[in-house]
C-alpha cells in the first residue's frame, strides 16, 4: 500500500509513520518544514514539505496513493488552532477526489460521542472549540463520499504497547484513555480493514 501521513512530525504521526513502516507499506510523511523533519529513514519513506491545507500541494502529494492518515490536530484549544480540523479535511477532500484517491482516515476526539461520563460532559464545556471543529471535519467526511474512517481517542498518553480496543460509535467500557502507539497501530490496521468505512470508532486502552 501507498500511503500518505499527514503530521508525521507530531507526536503521534511519528508513531503512525513507524507502524507503516513496520507493516510493509510505502510512505510519504508530509511536514511543515525541514527542521521538523522526524529522525526516521528507511527506503520505504519519503519526506515531503508543504502545507497539509494547501490544496495544490496536497493534489500534487496524494497522485499515486492508496490512501491518506491525517494525525492533525490542535495543539492548543483555541478557535484559530483547532480550526486545523476541518481547514485540512476541507483540502483533503477535495485533493483526494481529485486524485481519485478512496481512503482517508483521520483522528478526532471521544468528546464527539454521544455518551460521556462526568469527566467528558465538563470537557465538552471546558474545549468546546475542540468539538465544534472536530464535528465540522467529520462532518465534511461523511458528506464527501469516500470511504472514511474517525479514530476518536480518549485521553492520549505516552505509555508503550501498542495493544488496544476499538469500539464502533462510542468508546469501550472504561476506556478513558490510549497510548499514542495504540492509536497509531489502530489508524494503521484500520487503513487495510474494509468493515472499518465510513464510521467512527472509540480507541482506548487494551485493559478496561
Amino acid at each position: 500500500m501507498k500511503l500518505v501521513i499527514l503530521g508525521a512530525n507530531g507526536r503521534t504521526g511519528q508513531l503512525v509513520l513507524q507502524a507503516a513502516l513496520d507493516k510493509g507499506m510505502d510512505v510519504t510523511a508530509v511536514v511543515r518544514s525541514t527542521g521538523k523533519k522526524p529522525t526516521i529513514s528507511h527506503e520505504r519513506l519519503k519526506f515531503v514539505v508543504g502545507a497539509p491545507c494547501e490544496g495544490d500541494f496536497l493534489k500534487h502529494t496524494l497522485r499515486g496513493q492508496d490512501a491518506v492518515i491525517s494525525s492533525l490536530g490542535g495543539r492548543r484549544p483555541t478557535k484559530a488552532a483547532t480550526s486545523v480540523y476541518y481547514r485540512s479535511a476541507d483540502t483533503l477532500v477535495d485533493a483526494a477526489c481529485d486524485n481519485g484517491l478512496r481512503r482517508v482516515l483521520v483522528t478526532s476526539t471521544a468528546l464527539l460521542f454521544r455518551e460521556q461520563n462526568m469527566m467528558g460532559k465538563i470537557l465538552r464545556r471546558l474545549v468546546p472549540n475542540v468539538v465544534r471543529s472536530a464535528t465540522r471535519m467529520e462532518d465534511i467526511l461523511k458528506a464527501s463520499g469516500l470511504n472514511w474512517t474517525s479514530a476518536r481517542p480518549g485521553f492520549l498518553n505516552d505509555a508503550k504497547g501498542m495493544a488496544y480496543r476499538a469500539q464502533r460509535d462510542s468508546l469501550p467500557e472504561n476506556g478513558t484513555s490510549v497510548s499514542r502507539q495504540a492509536l497509531a497501530a489502530f489508524l494503521i490496521d484500520a487503513v487495510e480493514n474494509p468493515n472499518t468505512g465510513c464510521a467512527a470508532y472509540g480507541v482506548s486502552n487494551a485493559v478496561a
